[in-house]
Order: C-alpha cells, then structure tokens, then sequence
C-alpha cells in the first residue's frame, strides 16, 4: 500500500505570500482570459510539494502546467480544479497525487484552499496564509489570491457562498 507524504503547507503558504501581489515569469497570467486565481492557488499547492499528475485517462483527472499548450483544465479554472482534487482520493483509494477532501470552516489550517460558489459551481480559489487565534479560540483566517490580487486579507470580510478544502497530503508511485 502507498503511503500518504505530506503536503508542505508552509511552503505553499511562503508561495502564496511571495506572489500574491505579482507574476512568477514562469508561469502565464491568465488575468484577462477568465482570471488567474487558480492558475495561483495550483502554483502554491505545486510548491507545497503536490507532484504533476499525469495518471488519469482524461485531462479532467490530471493536473499539471507545461505552458499554456500543454496544461490541463484542473491546473487554471476553479471548478474542474474542485472535481480533481476532491475526486483523485478517497478514504479507500491511493492514487498517484493529491488526496483533498471538503472540510468545516473550522478544520481549516495553513495552505488549505476556500473557494467561492455559484448555484453549486465554484468560481472563484484563494489559499489560507495565516490562521488568527486568540487563545484556543479561532478568530479569522487571511488569504491569498489572484484576480484582484490579495495578500494576507481577512477571509471574514470576502463576501458569497464558501466551499473548505483539506490538502491532506499525496500518493506518489
């Protein structure tokens, strides 16, 4: 049986941080076709240590960026990005890649993914960066994102449905 390795959530976090107000030249900006956040939020989950997944028999079941020629669906917009990575793993499953799963607000940590929703589709990814806590007590996230770029801004003040998703980890081969 494969084992689950850990996701780096501090440095898909640092990532986050890093570009959250700018473009890393080595991937394309998707700003004016549709938006970036995505493209941003795989970037930070492949600085996390998520591997490229080319395992899956379609471009909806991988995940990767070569270039804007050689990029699947999964890798820049939200909702195929939601399938993927809450449909690679299950409890029962150790496929090659990441294992994510939807969580409560409060399960949140470090490098997690919120996404906003429409009738039920996402639209729209930002990345947890720090968690505020008082004590025990949770009293905020901040996030990053693209698409009216963001760095380090209270999730409490983003307006609209919210979607949670925990990166517990991947498979490798």
């Amino acid at each position: 049986m494969k084992v689950l390795q850990p996701y780096n959530r501090e440095a898909a976090a640092a990532y986050a941080k890093k570009w959250a107000l700018g473009r890393n030249k080595e991937y394309k900006d998707y700003e004016d076709w549709g938006g970036d956040c995505t493209n941003f939020i795989s970037q930070c989950l492949k600085a996390g240590d998520i591997p490229f997944d080319h395992s899956g028999n379609s471009v909806l079941k991988q995940w990767y960026w070569y270039s804007d020629s050689s990029r699947t669906p999964t890798w820049t917009a939200a909702e195929p990005f939601y399938k993927y990575i809450t449909g690679n793993n299950n409890e029962s499953s150790s496929n090659f890649g990441i294992y994510a799963r939807e969580a409560e607000y409060n399960e949140l940590e470090l490098g997690d993914i919120v996404q906003l929703v429409y009738e039920g589709r996402a639209y729209h990814n930002m990345i947890v960066t720090e968690v505020i806590l008082e004590g025990d007590f949770l009293i905020d996230y901040l996030i990053c994102q693209h698409t009216y770029d963001l760095l380090n801004y209270p999730l409490s003040l983003k307006e609209g449905e919210r979607r949670y998703l925990k990166i517990l980890g991947y498979y490798e081969w």
